[in-house]
């Protein structure tokens, strides 16, 4: 029987989002990639997709992009990194931390330009080495390496996460407050972000205490929301990463009373965004910056915005978190996109 609860509206002081008006072609593009690469193989697979809505993500998080090649890279990106996670929290890697970490392994060597791999030739990694190759190109060393930190440090987030799920451990409120939005590629997001609208904001801005407030303040807020909605489908399948879940289990409230604290936290941490964001300028001010560079920063300022109302607004219309069967866990029919599957592995959870 599903968890009955009311998520609370939250308010975000930000304008709807607005839409990109190449959305409609991103989604056909992205299937054709993923089934080029044999990330999506069956038409459950590609309806499954379907129901993510990512291309209305991307639309939302950069509307005003008319490159198409950007948009669609950008696309592209999100759609591996949701088939990442289908891996990690719907089939079984997420339940085998000891064959998940090679295959991390084998991801940053590919972001690296590495050549030596751990793993067995799988599409996921395959998939990967395309899309770096289309992205590291054209873009600084500094905005690559900060890139790759990022993802790195996404895959040592899943990975502690596995070993919860594998061990069946309960994840503490103060673990998962940690990982949250490690865990849900935020970072990674408004990285691509700057890709796509080619803003490169320099290494004395993003790694300042002013902004990192603003990205991982963003994170919080996007990532709690997404525990809020997927609240019911996680409860059903035994999550540990869920801040609801996992503060129900760590002082004994009740669904309900989880779920409005979790509420009562993002509130107030979109007040702390927003005097983040009050008072970035001054601190810009203090910095001996050049015009291009304050204005880049304004610029992502902006981004961030966006990506906080854009990914607000999907949360509320992505049929992904919705506990209404169509997207329950049916571990057998998902393709093994990482080649971590033996005949003889069964699922650790199994009777």
């Amino acid at each position: 029987m599903a968890t009955e609860i009311t998520v609370p509206r939250i308010d975000v002081p930000f304008p709807p989002s607005r839409t990109n008006p190449l959305e409609g072609q991103l989604f056909p593009a992205t299937l054709e990639w993923a089934g080029d690469f044999g990330l999506v193989t069956t038409d459950a697979a590609a309806e499954r997709l379907r129901r993510y809505q990512i291309e209305v993500m991307v639309s939302y998080y950069a509307p005003t992009v008319d490159d198409w090649p950007a948009l669609r890279l950008f696309t592209d990106w999100m759609t591996w990194a949701a088939l990442f996670e289908d891996q990690i929290d719907e089939a079984t890697a997420g339940l085998r931390p000891d064959l998940l970490a090679p295959v991390l392994d084998d991801f940053r060597s590919v972001l690296l330009g590495e050549s030596g791999t751990q793993g067995r030739p799988n599409p996921a990694t395959a998939a990967l080495r395309d899309l770096w190759r289309r992205t590291g190109g054209d873009s600084p060393r500094v905005w690559r390496r900060r890139f790759y930190d990022h993802m790195s440090e996404a895959f040592r987030a899943q990975l502690r996460a596995s070993v919860h799920r594998a061990t069946g451990a309960p994840m503490d409120v103060a673990t998962c407050m940690e990982l949250r939005g490690k865990l849900g590629w935020v970072a990674f997001a408004h990285d691509l972000q700057h890709h796509t609208h080619r803003v490169w904001l320099p290494d004395t801005v993003y790694c300042s205490t002013a902004y990192q407030r603003l990205l991982w303040g963003a994170a919080d807020v996007i990532m709690w929301t997404n525990d809020l909605v997927s609240y019911t489908k996680e409860a059903a399948a035994g999550e540990t990463s869920n801040l609801g879940l996992a503060l129900q289990a760590q002082h004994g409230l009740a669904p309900q009373q989880a779920v409005d604290h979790v509420h009562h936290l993002i509130t107030d941490r979109i007040h702390r965004f927003l005097e983040a964001g009050r008072e970035l300028p001054q601190f810009l001010s203090s910095l001996p910056l050049s015009d291009d560079d304050r204005s880049a920063a304004a610029q992502c300022l902006e981004l961030l915005r966006m990506l906080v109302r854009g990914s607000h607004d999907w949360h509320l219309s992505s049929e992904r978190y919705r506990p209404d069967g169509h997207t329950a866990a049916d571990k057998p029919a998902f393709d093994d996109l990482f080649g971590v599957a033996h005949d003889d592995i069964k699922d650790p959870t199994a009777s």
